[in-house]
């Protein structure tokens, strides 16, 4: 077990709403929009060819903004040296995603005459390739770092809750000053 904190289902109802809403429901509806015979082949295309010009890097982009928010989040509560300076790197890291990404979709939307690899919605194979990589980079790094937050936050509130009990149970001449401490 990772941690006794952990609430396994609530990280699962959290991924499914942050993660696979944003990624596969717009997927999802293109899917959808291929069962009638007619808009098949034009939905398929319109999948390969957003994938193809980096439009998942938006995605990504989201996710490492919101992880940087995480990592404020995380930073409050941790307090050694190194996690601090380790929570520096992670946040700078995701900024370099958020700014590349950005650059990639830009140059992804210019209209290029001559595609680069075999297929006609794929102007760059690389950018292909890198939206989903990175996509799947930032998903498990938002991931990771939200259940890092969950479990200590949960990890420093029972603390809370067990040095209030221990506080109540005291003296009562003391349990102002207890009080104060808890705050």
């Amino acid at each position: 077990m990772i941690s006794p904190f952990l609430d396994w289902w609530a990280l699962l109802a959290w991924s499914a709403i942050n993660i696979l809403v944003p990624v596969l429901l717009p997927l999802l509806i293109l899917k959808l929009l291929t069962v009638p015979q007619v808009t098949s082949q034009l939905a398929r295309d319109c999948v390969v060819k957003s994938i193809g010009k980096g439009e998942l890097f938006w995605a990504a982009m989201g996710m490492a903004a919101a992880t940087c928010y995480e990592l404020f989040a995380l930073q409050k509560l941790v307090s050694t040296g190194n996690s601090f300076g380790l929570t520096w790197f992670v946040i700078w890291i995701h900024l370099g995603i958020i700014l590349c990404s950005a650059i990639v979709v830009g140059l992804g939307s210019l209209n290029e005459p001559l595609p680069a690899c075999g297929n006609p919605h794929i102007p760059d194979r690389r950018v292909f390739w890198a939206s989903i990589a990175t996509l799947i980079v930032t998903a498990g790094s938002y991931t990771t770092v939200h259940a890092i937050v969950a479990t200590l936050e949960a990890r420093d509130k029972s603390d809370k809750i067990t040095r209030l009990a221990i506080c109540l149970k005291g003296d009562p001449e003391n349990d102002l000053q207890c009080m104060e401490v808890l705050k």
